[in-house]
């Protein structure tokens, strides 16, 4: 876990190019939130043969300028998955995992051409995983919390103070019994520049 901690660092380090000098305007302004609607599917092995792989996310992120195009935030969001398999004798087990990632982050963000607006960076995240398992009218759950690390790339327009883009995050975690919520994400967001 140290190892993906440092890589993640390193990774924000890396995006993280020195002050650019004469710039006129912030390509996200001074500060910004958006709200984000992502695919998310889970890459570790143990969820191929189940429904619970992929699902639909929402999100909520804000950044703040810390200099010209470097940017500090967080975001934090939220997916359900279901699925209802049959265990060994034949009785049908309905599944549930939620899973809430809550991240801090930092990007670099350029303007590629007038309104468009590039952004790269990573961060650390300490997720909170429930799976919850029901066979007739009983339930057990369990629960965990994840570290771990990501890495995105987003591209927005932007008109006057309202931004609307696509994004794509690869986020990798601890194991917890054995399982690994590693993700990746694609989608849309939608947010406001102050």
């Amino acid at each position: 876990m140290k190892k993906l901690m440092l890589v993640c660092l390193v990774g924000v380090l890396a995006v993280a190019p020195a002050v650019v000098c004469g710039a006129e305007r912030a390509p996200l302004g001074d500060g910004n939130l958006a709200v984000k609607v992502d695919y998310l599917e889970f890459t570790d092995n143990d969820f191929d043969n189940t429904d619970l792989d992929s699902g639909a996310y929402v999100g909520l992120e804000g950044f703040f300028e810390l200099t010209h195009n470097l940017y500090l935030g967080g975001e934090v969001g939220y997916v359900k998955t279901e699925d209802s398999v049959n265990d060994i004798f034949g009785v049908d087990v309905d599944l549930d995992l939620t899973y809430v990632p809550v991240e801090l982050n930092a990007k670099y963000a350029i303007e590629l051409a007038p309104q468009f607006v590039f952004d790269l960076g990573g961060g650390i995240c300490y997720n909170y995983a429930k799976l919850e398992a029901s066979v007739g009218g009983s339930s057990e759950d369990d629960d965990e919390w994840l570290f771990g690390g990501q890495f995105f790339v987003d591209l927005d327009y932007t008109l006057n103070s309202v931004f609307f883009g696509i994004n794509a995050k690869y986020q990798m975690t601890e194991e917890w019994d054995g399982t690994a919520f590693d993700n990746w994400r694609i989608g849309g967001q939608v947010g406001i520049m102050f």
